[in-house]
């Protein structure tokens, strides 16, 4: 009997040495963008509400290209390092100034229509990357409901409570100013600058109208050059707020890559059935080709239009944001397919990694 007994244990202690020295895998939940709330308002008798005029337009910073053609823009800044296409029918200048110059340039018909900065050094004025929310409270008209109009109707937006301390909308006249807001930091993230047009297709608040409202963009003919695009946008800008953050650089992984690239399909097409699909562990996807590693972690968020919306939910978002600047990882892959977005995460139990094929 004390044989059999000294045998269990000795069992029990080498399962529960293989059990801790396993790698450490993360799943963070799906980050599901909820549709916008529209209504439209039929009743004439009615009084439309003032128009938000807002602020005066800034005469100075990166926001005054907005409206400008695309030729003005490059003579100032240069030609970008590539160009992405986009939903909307717009393309975008991507410049990889890094942390302290990262922009995207939204272009239509040889217009900017929309600016996005990432980086810290550049001129955002009114605003700075890094500026207090309550600073922008204290020197700034805030509103919770914004009226547009255009020849084709009227349109209030309505900001949530949420929206109030993460995602402000600024308007300048025919110009709107989005203030990406880090709830744990309380301060500017990012700030994308915008058109009227912009606004009014890309509609990211709930929205009150009279009138017609432009088409929503469904799959189009490029999807898959759209999802390449925004695959290496993830990439470049993790990075970025890594690199603002002091912490070390990710390598790009095109194993890993094709693991989050099939998990987003599998969202999508999971989205389209009535019944829940079963999806497998993170560890059972890395399963096959993967090295051995020594922890993993995978973000992924569904129905958003752009990259840079993902990225700022992940990062307002406690175990996403966790997992995005986490010092310990080494390697990520991303992949998008249609509205679906996969970020997997990975450090290897090796310091030297043998370099995909």
């Amino acid at each position: 009997m004390k044989v059999f007994l000294r045998i269990l244990v000795v069992l029990v202690v080498i399962f529960l040495i293989g059990f801790y020295s396993g790698p450490s895998i993360q799943e963070n939940e799906l980050l599901q963008n909820e549709p916008v709330k529209l209504s439209k308002d039929d009743k004439t008798t009615n009084v439309p509400a003032d128009l938000s005029d807002g602020l005066t337009r800034p005469k100075t910073g990166i926001s005054v290209y907005i409206g400008k053609p695309l030729k003005e823009f490059i003579a100032n800044w240069g030609q970008p390092d590539r160009i992405d296409p986009g939903y909307y029918d717009l393309e975008w200048l991507i410049y990889e100034g890094g942390a302290e110059a990262y922009i995207q340039v939204a272009v239509k018909n040889e217009t900017v229509k929309a600016i996005y900065v990432l980086g810290e050094n550049i001129d955002l004025s009114p605003f700075k990357i890094g500026q207090p929310l309550e600073e922008i409270y204290r020197f700034t008209m805030i509103t919770s409901e914004i009226v547009v109009e255009d020849d084709n109707g009227t349109y209030q937006y309505e900001l949530s409570e949420q929206d109030l301390h993460t995602r402000l909308l600024v308007p300048f006249g025919d110009m709107f100013g989005q203030l990406f807001i880090d709830r744990f930091t309380g301060n500017i993230l990012a700030v994308y600058f915008m058109d009227k047009e912009t606004l009014l297709e890309q509609r990211p608040y709930e929205l009150v109208y009279r009138g017609d409202l432009p088409a929503v963009p469904v799959e189009q003919d490029n999807q898959h050059e759209i999802d390449s695009a925004a695959e290496q946008q993830i990439f470049d800008m993790t990075n970025v707020i890594r690199e603002q953050r002091g912490i070390s650089l990710l390598e790009p992984d095109f194993q890993l890559a094709r693991v989050a690239k099939e998990q987003s399909r599998l969202l999508y097409d999971d989205s389209l059935l009535t019944d829940d699909s079963p999806q497998g562990t993170l560890q059972q996807r890395l399963s096959e080709g993967i090295e051995a590693f020594d922890e993993a972690s995978e973000n992924s968020a569904s129905n958003f239009t752009h990259s840079f919306s993902v990225l700022h939910a992940w990062m307002n978002s406690e175990g996403h944001r966790e997992t995005m600047l986490k010092e310990e990882f080494t390697h990520v892959g991303a992949g998008v397919y249609y509205l679906f977005f996969t970020q997997d995460f990975i450090k290897y139990d090796s310091d030297e990694k043998t370099e995909d094929e």
